[in-house]
């Protein structure tokens, strides 16, 4: 691959330094952009340069550094397994709004939680939701975006209105809080986003009881189009059969499809969750939800989706209208 350039304040780096960079960039994301490290607990915004020995400490100060539209990529290196040793905590929501810029966890890569982390600042309260990708083109992996104050502000955790990202690995847990459980709130909202994948990813969090509110972990909002989510896990945790699902889609929010293939929806009912009655509130509008793969399936929720508006379909072998994918108890 092509030789790399990282800024440095107006000096040169080593030849060693950009040695390393170019290496670890293979390993990653092969790009002829810059390479910009980031760790919340030993970097500077100030004194720092970006390098994998002089961090910044925070994504918005790296960010503020990226060229759209040249693949820059930025690392976020976790510190430790506590949240204060690998958590950019940010004081106002970040716009994610230069094309072909990637964020990328250096992390071990669990499912759950990852150690490179994205959350609110305790204290902190504004409607506007943790992360905003407006951008188009851009690579999100191994990350947690998490959203969680003690404050009915902010509204959820990410929306999405751009097109052709892709999420992999991550984990967008809105509902951090008790407090969130607002009218409205969410963990992603597709807000006219389009050709979006969502690879291997955890929506939701199944750690605060919801139920006094009418909220969903993925909301759909301005013909969100053709976005689609593989091998993913959609989670909640609630006291009310009605008011917390996985899916909201209301009229006029979908175009073509928004697909979940090898798919999992769970609501730990076992776990003194109250089982759903319905999983999706979907009405009639001009897309399709689209069910696909053996693996995709619902646990926690008695139908799919109750308002039957036919907007919810199912492409599988062996389909029982109704039932396709519920979770049964397993006996002998």
């Amino acid at each position: 691959m092509p030789s790399l350039t990282t800024q440095n304040n107006g000096g040169s780096l080593q030849q060693s330094t950009l040695s390393t960079i170019n290496t670890l960039a293979s390993a990653f994301l092969p790009t002829q952009g810059n390479i910009f490290f980031v760790n919340p607990r030993t970097g500077d915004d100030v004194s720092g340069n970006g390098t994998r020995e002089n961090p910044y400490r925070s994504v918005p100060a790296a960010f503020s550094k990226c060229v759209a539209g040249q693949n820059d990529t930025i690392m976020l290196c976790a510190s430790g397994n506590a949240a204060a040793e690998t958590t950019d905590y940010q004081t106002t929501s970040l716009l994610w709004n230069k094309d072909l810029v990637h964020l990328i966890g250096v992390n071990d890569g669990p499912i759950y939680s990852q150690r490179s982390r994205i959350a609110f600042a305790s204290t902190y309260a504004t409607a506007a939701a943790l992360i905003n990708v407006s951008a188009n083109g851009c690579a999100f992996r191994n990350i947690e975006f998490f959203m969680g104050v003690a404050s009915a502000l902010p509204l959820g955790c990410m929306v999405v209105s751009g097109q052709r990202n892709v999420f992999e690995n991550c984990h967008i847990a809105g509902f951090g809080n008790a407090a969130n459980d607002i009218v409205g709130g969410y963990s992603l909202s597709l807000a006219g986003a389009a050709e979006n994948l969502f690879q291997d990813c955890t929506i939701g969090l199944n750690t605060v009881t919801l139920g006094a509110a009418a909220n969903s972990q993925i909301v759909c909002s301005a013909a969100a189009t053709r976005n689609w989510f593989r091998n993913c896990r959609v989670t909640t945790y609630t006291n009310s059969a009605t008011n917390n699902v996985f899916l909201r889609a209301p009229a006029a929010s979908l175009d073509r499809e928004l697909v979940f293939e090898d798919t999992q929806f769970v609501n730990p009912i076992d776990s003194s969750s109250t089982n759903l009655t319905q999983a999706f509130v979907v009405v009639s509008n001009g897309g399709t939800v689209l069910l696909v793969g053996a693996k995709t399936g619902v646990f926690g929720a008695t139908d799919w989706n109750a308002t039957d508006s036919g907007n919810v379909t199912a492409i599988s072998g062996s389909v029982t209208a109704g039932t396709y994918g519920l979770a049964v108890d397993v006996t002998r």
